[in-house]
């Protein structure tokens, strides 16, 4: 009979174990994000030509519109590892300032990947979250306007990252999401309409990525 509590306990210990290894195994710990994404350049360029700086110069990059996608996963408790990625958009370099005003430099079709870690609050309906990480842009096409042989250089940059998820169940959630990106690059080539000279732009791009759609755990 004294044997009967000894069974009886191994028993359910193997129960107990058997489940929260099923549990384990089950836990969703991937985790996705989806939706179009604004990307909204804040442009500061300091122009060199010929080996002058031209005073007053500055440009701009157009604003772009994509289609992006956040893989993560749950590393730690409540503490998610992604990585971001989108469609490569193409964006216009534009002159600004008297000198250069409304004048096309060239276009760039870039793909801008970020790496981040975010850490997750359980705020009842919602679920905030804070991250920080890093930035690769890739320029996958220069093409030339009023500069030739323009030469757009790929750029490691910051990120500081925010966002909510809103879940609608226990797999789907909607998100809205910001990531400031703060991040330089060096433009070069020359320009035919005065001689071929030789041009160099350094630029200060420091998008804001503000994204929205559905995500998925899985």
């Amino acid at each position: 009979m004294e044997k009967f509590p000894i069974v009886a306990a191994l028993v359910a210990t193997g129960v107990l174990t058997s489940q929260a290894a099923l549990a384990q195994s089950s836990a969703k710990n991937w985790w996705l994000h989806t939706g179009p994404v604004a990307v909204k350049f804040n442009t500061d360029t300091k122009l060199v030509v010929g080996g002058a700086p031209v005073d007053g110069a500055n440009a701009e990059a157009k604003n772009n519109t994509t289609l992006a996608l956040e893989l993560g996963y749950e590393a730690a408790p409540s503490t998610i590892v992604s990585l971001t990625v989108g469609i490569p958009p193409t964006t216009t370099l534009t002159g600004k300032g008297a000198p250069v005003d409304g004048i096309e430099f060239g276009k760039a079709k870039y793909a801008p990947a970020v790496l981040s870690a975010h850490y997750h609050f359980d705020a009842g309906a919602v679920k905030p979250y804070v991250g920080a990480g890093v930035n690769y842009t890739i320029v996958l096409d220069s093409r030339d306007g009023a500069v030739a042989n323009l030469d757009v250089k790929n750029a490691w940059g910051a990120v500081v990252q925010a966002g909510v998820d809103v879940p609608m169940n226990s797999a789907w959630f909607l998100f809205a999401d910001l990531k400031k990106i703060y991040l330089k690059t060096t433009a070069t080539g020359s320009v035919p309409a005065f001689g071929n000279p030789p041009a160099e732009a350094k630029v200060r791009l420091d998008p804001l990525l503000v994204n929205a759609g559905v995500g998925w755990r899985f």
